[in-house]
């Protein structure tokens, strides 16, 4: 018999039954999106009658993108698409399903058959999702639930009342978002008052005399609350309008629990653009704020990242100008990740370039990410910048990195961060007050 349809034809029929696949589940977490399962929900709602609707978002997901990047971001959504998943299994009822509004979307929709299932899932949400971050260390990730019911309405037609009910879970979780802002705005006012920013230290060890060259400091929140990470202390202040106040104070606890770290060592303060501003139109800036601590600026790295040049290149520029004139040196962080571009290194010529962890994890069995970062060092080394690679937590790390000609190291492996009153090992080298460039 002949066939109708050559290989051109069969070919293009299988590029758009991939590309139909394509824009109905997302590629990342391999969940269906809803036109997919509408039918499903269509005979659930038949069969029951009311079905419940939860609407599961990352705690100020476009904040979180913008400050660990989509890459991250990414990661942490498949995690939490497998959390979710795992959570539905455990529920006796098989009457539910699992799906996302949108490719590529970060919304979540749970649908249950059960009333009882629907409270006691959302509870447990609330509490937080449990995944497992990029060191291999339990995290617990902030979300926010909004629940709704889809009711059978028979002089409606069936499609318009699902999504009616989704509605009402989205209208439920935009006004339990507003009261919980609500209250960690009142914190983040309590935070402002009571200064009570902790700032924890973490050395940076010069190869191969495993000798600490100085400090990173990182700001938390109070212990125990969502404020306590890095990452929801300013995602909600930037979304609040107060992350100007936060990073000043930040730079502020740092300052002053630096006095306690040994004569000489280098301390590395991380900045946004939006909190150098605000630090510089405040007296008497952040040259007068070190100097005021018994600092030298000379002792100073300022941490920015490519997303902090990309909200305002020329402005960065000059006030990096500025900053270098008074003695500071400035670090390119996060190397190796989305945000991060050679056009960068190249524009503003930073002292140090800090190769992100994402980079060095696994970095002895990927020939990929060793030819990387030879690359980054033989730039560097170009350009007389200095590397320094983050996150680094085994031996066989340390021994890659060193041979190729990364001697500036941190991470685990060396100490995690402290206050200053717990630091164990602070073994500095002598710090010469050599022109910028040198270290």
């Amino acid at each position: 018999m002949h066939n109708e349809f050559g290989d051109s034809d069969a070919v293009e029929l299988q590029t758009r039954i991939l590309q139909y696949r394509a824009g109905l589940f997302d590629p990342l977490t391999k969940l269906p999106t809803l036109p997919v399962v509408i039918d499903r929900v269509r005979q659930m709602l038949d069969e029951r009658g009311n079905l419940y609707v939860l609407l599961v978002r990352i705690e100020h997901e476009q904040n979180l993108e913008r400050i660990v990047g989509w890459e991250r971001y990414d990661a942490v959504l498949a995690s939490v698409a497998g959390h979710l998943s795992g959570l539905l299994e455990a529920v006796t009822d098989s009457a539910n399903l699992l799906c996302q509004e949108n490719v590529r979307g970060d919304i979540f929709l749970v649908i249950l058959a059960d009333h009882f299932e629907a409270g006691r899932l959302h509870d447990t949400l609330i509490e937080g999702i449990e995944i497992t971050n990029e060191n291999g260390e339990d995290e617990l990730v902030a979300v926010r639930v909004g629940q709704g019911v889809i009711k059978m309405r028979p002089a409606l037609r069936v499609e318009r009342t699902i999504y009616n009910g989704i509605l009402d879970a989205r209208q439920d979780f935009h006004r339990r978002g507003e009261a919980l802002d609500q209250a960690r705005l009142d914190e983040v006012r309590r935070i402002l008052r009571d200064r009570s920013i902790r700032t924890l230290f973490q050395p940076i060890v010069r190869l191969p005399w495993r000798k600490i060259l100085g400090f990173e400091a990182l700001s938390r929140g109070p212990e125990g609350s969502y404020l306590e990470t890095a990452d929801n202390l300013f995602g909600f202040t930037e979304r609040a309008g107060m992350l100007g106040e936060v990073e000043m104070l930040c730079v502020d606890r740092a300052l002053a629990n630096a006095k306690k770290l040994p004569e000489g060592a280098i301390l590395f303060l991380n900045l946004s653009m939006l909190g150098l501003e605000y630090i510089e139109s405040e007296e008497p800036g952040l040259t007068g704020k070190v100097k005021e601590a018994g600092r030298s600026p000379m002792e100073c790295v300022l941490e920015i990242t490519e997303r902090t040049y990309a909200e305002s290149a020329d402005r960065l520029r000059e006030r990096v100008a500025e900053l270098r004139k008074n003695g500071f040196r400035i670090a390119i962080d996060d190397m190796g990740t989305g945000y991060s571009a050679l056009h960068v290194l190249a524009e503003l010529q930073p002292e140090f370039i800090k190769l992100d962890k994402m980079l060095v994890r696994d970095l002895p069995d990927e020939p990929i990410k060793r030819n990387l970062v030879s690359a980054i060092t033989t730039f560097a080394k170009d350009s007389r910048s200095v590397v320094i690679a983050e996150g680094v937590e085994t031996e066989d790390e340390v021994e890659v990195l060193t041979e190729l000609g990364v001697e500036l190291q941190q991470g685990y492996f060396f100490g995690f961060p402290e206050p200053v009153e717990k630091l164990k090992n602070t073994n500095v080298l002598t710090f010469k007050r050599e022109p910028a460039k040198s270290f």
